[in-house]
């Protein structure tokens, strides 16, 4: 891990670099230049079949288990349910891997290889008769007398979904991250672009979501499940190939060696000096000047292309951990500069690295809150439907499934149109009244949390329509168009767009720099952590709703029975109350390499700026 500042010509931006190394503009020797969007087109199209191919197996995978294996339905939901978590969990290790040993690319193309094997797996065992079940009628699979699938069946289809599990904790924390490694952020372009680069990578993927539970789907449903399968593995394969053909363009950033080590140790030294008493309490610069700062050699360097340091300038939030910085008598620095003990002391840079992650902490906690309440939506949409009209005129019938598609085009078509024209507007007028650069990450995912509240609050008064309209037939079906439900998913869409690519964006800028694929693997951990809180929320609302007797409580199994209105009033009030924490917290947040103004301390004179990183804008070196 990269600690302390790095002066001279390691501060070059790559413009800067190219001229100090002549060559009439040309970079310098082992440098390689990053290309923008010209290396990303080769990276987001992958990641886009990636998330179909995903998609396309793992949303309807109960109704396959049910349908193809002949499995009973507690026992399908269970196997989803393992698999699910493991993908949402997989990314954790998968960015340990990435930011200790490996780097990004070698990650990426670890789990791209794997979830290429898997999608083949699941293809041929969804084609080839020995490997799957024999077909049962509905009225065998009614009385139960099904075949069940044998251990060779089993076998294979495990295989395949260990594969794509595998799949999944190389690629997911590591795709977008890498493609954010393509933008120079020292070149004003280019920190457009990435900020850009966030709303359309989402936008991709849930087009790409949204096309695998509409035209996919529909393939599983109608005409083959291996034909479903087989359409987005060729894709997969066609874009791995394309990724493949954009390795000459690439950055590579390095990894930078175990990232917990360094947080442990930042820790440890801390407590160690926990009755030192810290100069300069309420002056950060002056503070920063008798604390440590050490800078390692930094190799020269080469096919990995340039590697980058966040210089993070020392604050006042959480001073405790700046114990860990301050030089005693017991500690020894050698020759080189570097410390003798580093479970004694460490550097500045350290320390607000683990500042990073400690102040992101209360924020990941409200996008959990927030996945929280969307599952709970999608769940009980999907169960909805399945009492709704699924006719698309005369003739065509659409898959339940298919109409969560609305939340992913929604999704897809409100990023852009955020990006393009709120964004900018924003930017406009605040620059105009000569304020900031617009909305703020975190303005962003608040005005999230609101629209999603809103949308429950439309969810609770359709589901209160669709029941009484169920009740009044004796099937217990209501002759409404499921796509009554469309607007609460194309509202919960927007909160989406706001709040869950604001939340990426957030993690990752606001971790530390080589921690950044680790920051992909929280969003994805928020997804995984909120399946299990939202089948926590629903035992409780039952479990005060229950009325004696037995009867079923509001979440029943019979949603003719419960009031799932009244539990989508419950989670909109939830989310009401997640967005008054969420404003709490963001009051007291400081964004990465950002002092709060009273503790930036007196203005230096212009020839110490100039040697210094500014308190509100961390710089980014390259060397």
């Amino acid at each position: 891990m990269a600690a302390g500042s790095v002066h001279g010509a390691a501060g070059l931006s790559f413009a800067e670099q190219e001229a100090a190394g002549g060559g009439g503009g040309r970079a310098a020797k082992g440098m390689r230049r990053p290309r923008g969007w010209t290396a990303v087109a080769f990276i987001i199209g992958f990641f886009a079949a990636a998330s179909m191919a995903s998609s396309s197996f793992g949303t309807p995978l109960a109704s396959y288990l049910i349908s193809r294996y002949n499995m009973k339905g507690n026992a399908a939901t269970n196997v989803s349910n393992v698999y699910s978590g493991l993908l949402s969990f997989a990314p954790v290790v998968g960015a340990f891997v990435a930011d200790s040993f490996w780097g990004r690319f070698r990650t990426m193309l670890f789990g791209s290889v794997f979830g290429v094997i898997g999608m083949v797996v699941i293809t041929l065992s969804a084609t080839i008769r020995q490997l799957k079940p024999p077909s049962c009628s509905a009225a065998a699979r009614q009385a139960g007398t099904c075949a069940g699938p044998s251990a060779l069946h089993r076998a294979v289809l495990y295989v395949g979904m260990g594969l794509l599990v595998v799949s999944a904790g190389g690629t997911n924390p590591t795709a977008l991250p890498f493609g954010a490694d393509q933008f120079d952020e020292t070149n004003e372009r280019h920190k457009a672009g990435l900020t850009r680069y966030f709303n359309w990578y989402y936008a991709v993927a849930m087009m790409a979501t949204f096309l695998a539970l509409t035209v996919i789907v529909y393939v599983q449903d109608k005409v083959s499940w291996g034909l479903g399968f087989a359409i987005p593995t060729v894709l997969t394969l066609v874009t791995f190939a394309v990724f493949l053909a954009g390795t000459a363009v690439y950055v590579y950033v390095p990894p930078e060696g175990s990232i917990f080590s360094s947080v442990a140790r930042v820790v440890v030294a801390s407590c160690r000096k926990w009755r030192l008493r810290l100069p300069h309490p309420d002056d950060a610069r002056r503070q920063e000047e008798v604390l440590y700062s050490y800078s390692p050699p930094v190799p020269a360097a080469g096919n990995d292309g340039p590697r980058r340091v966040f210089r993070l300038p020392l604050t006042l939030q959480l001073s405790f951990l700046n114990k860990a910085a301050f030089v005693t008598d017991a500690d020894e620095v050698r020759p080189d500069g570097s410390p003798a003990r580093p479970w004694n002391l460490c550097s500045v840079q350290q320390v607000e690295e683990v500042k990073c992650l400690v102040k992101i902490i209360p924020m990941w906690v409200s996008g959990v809150v927030w996945f929280v309440v969307l599952t709970e939506m999608s769940n009980y949409t999907y169960i909805q439907a399945l009492t709704m009209d699924l006719h698309m005129g005369s003739r065509f019938t659409i898959p339940p499934v298919s109409i969560l598609a609305v939340f992913n085009l929604s999704v897809a078509l409100f990023a852009p149109v955020f990006d393009l024209l709120i964004s900018g507007a924003a930017r406009y007028l605040t620059k105009a009244g000569g304020g900031g650069g617009g909305v703020t990450l975190l303005q962003r995912q608040g005005a999230g949390l609101v629209v999603g509240s809103l949308a429950l609050v439309v969810a609770a008064a359709v589901e209160r329509r669709r029941r009484d309209s169920a009740l009044g037939h004796g099937d217990g079906v209501s002759p409404l168009s499921a796509f009554l439900l469309a607007p609460q998913l194309a509202v919960m869409g927007a909160s989406g767009a706001l709040s869950m690519i604001g939340q990426m964006e957030f993690y990752n800028t606001q971790f530390p720099d080589q921690m950044r694929t680790l920051a992909n693997a929280a969003f994805y951990c928020a997804q995984g952590a909120s399946s299990y809180l939202a089948t926590l929320a629903v035992d409780v609302v039952n479990a005060r709703t229950r009325r004696r007797g037995g009867s079923a409580g509001w979440v029943s199994d019979d949603i003719n029975a419960g009031r799932i209105d009244y539990f989508y009033y419950t989670m909109a009030v939830l989310g009401a109350v997640n967005f008054v924490y969420f404003l709490v917290c963001s009051h007291f947040y400081r964004y990465k390499g950002e002092q709060a103004p009273e503790s930036a301390g007196p203005e230096l004179p212009s020839d110490t700026d100039s040697a210094r990183t500014s308190g509100t804008e961390a710089a980014l070196l390259k060397t």
